[in-house]
């Protein structure tokens, strides 16, 4: 990587951070907002993996069931029977695919309409998710555990890049990403753990231990969404998702761990915390 690049890299970066940080401690509507866009332009990155395979799914429903199943998100907490009423046409909206379908020229129905979903499961479903996490057991918004989320994958991130450039020597998972080792991992973990310890000290949302074991989940669970985002990009056979964000490439390939971590938290926030 050149200087300029690595530059180019880390103001975007700083940027990317200070965006995510302010959207989050604000107030929960700039944290929604934010995060709106966020599935806005990930589902639509999403979808233009597809077509590059000559794939040609039905964006228009997918966008309309992943605003859907994001507003009921929300609406669940405001008023319940209505989040139900938007769930139900989403339901509905989804068997429309199949109908849709019937009218399109290639016949290539089972792959259109399954990566049309896919793309609602993949993107729309964890930032919907993400909701849940921001409200405590009171109903109020609190930005804790989701900030504490998103600070333990970028540690990660960080500690899997230095630890595998100094010590890297064994392959994760070569035929998807030649670059990720066993070290790389290690360093991450070893890092999340820290980090987790620290974090404790100033969200008191749960003990020591339980901090820990969320640590190494999010570690764990970031490394597997970072390979998948980067098979689904071997398959598509591209370098980035996008080119948003200078330095990083597109929306998904900034958040593929958090897109894996988010429905791993939210397990581990329904049955622990």
């Amino acid at each position: 990587m050149s200087k300029s690049n690595s530059i180019t890299r880390t103001i975007t970066g700083l940027l990317y951070g200070l965006a995510l940080i302010t959207s989050l401690t604000v107030n929960f509507y700039t944290f929604y907002i934010f995060f709106f866009i966020v599935l806005v332009l990930g589902l639509k990155e999403f979808y233009q993996l597809a077509e590059k395979k000559d794939i040609i799914p039905q964006k228009n429903l997918g966008f309309i069931i992943s605003f859907g199943l994001y507003i009921s998100s929300y609406l669940i907490y405001v008023n319940e029977k209505m989040s139900y009423f938007i769930l139900n046409i989403i339901l509905a909206l989804t068997f429309m695919l199949f109908a849709v379908e019937l009218f399109k020229i290639k016949e290539i129905s089972f792959v259109n309409i399954g990566i049309t979903i896919l793309g609602v499961i993949y993107v729309a479903l964890p930032l919907s998710l993400l909701t849940f996490l921001a409200f405590d057991t009171s109903n109020q918004y609190s930005y804790n555990l989701i900030l504490s989320l998103f600070i333990l994958v970028w540690l990660s991130d960080v500690g899997g890049y230095f630890a595998g450039i100094n010590f890297g020597k064994h392959k994760l998972l070569e035929r998807i990403s030649p670059k990720k080792t066993w070290e790389g991992v290690a360093g991450g973990l070893i890092l999340c753990i820290i980090g987790s310890y620290i974090l404790s000290h100033f969200f008191q949302i749960m003990n020591v231990y339980t901090w820990l074991v969320f640590g190494v989940l999010v570690c764990v669970s970031s490394v597997i969404g970072d390979l998948i985002e980067s098979m689904l990009k071997r398959s598509a056979n591209i370098k980035d998702s996008g080119n948003i964000l200078p330095g990083h490439g597109g929306i998904l390939d900034r958040f593929d761990s958090v897109l894996f971590a988010i429905p791993i938290v939210y397990i581990f926030k329904f049955f622990i915390l």
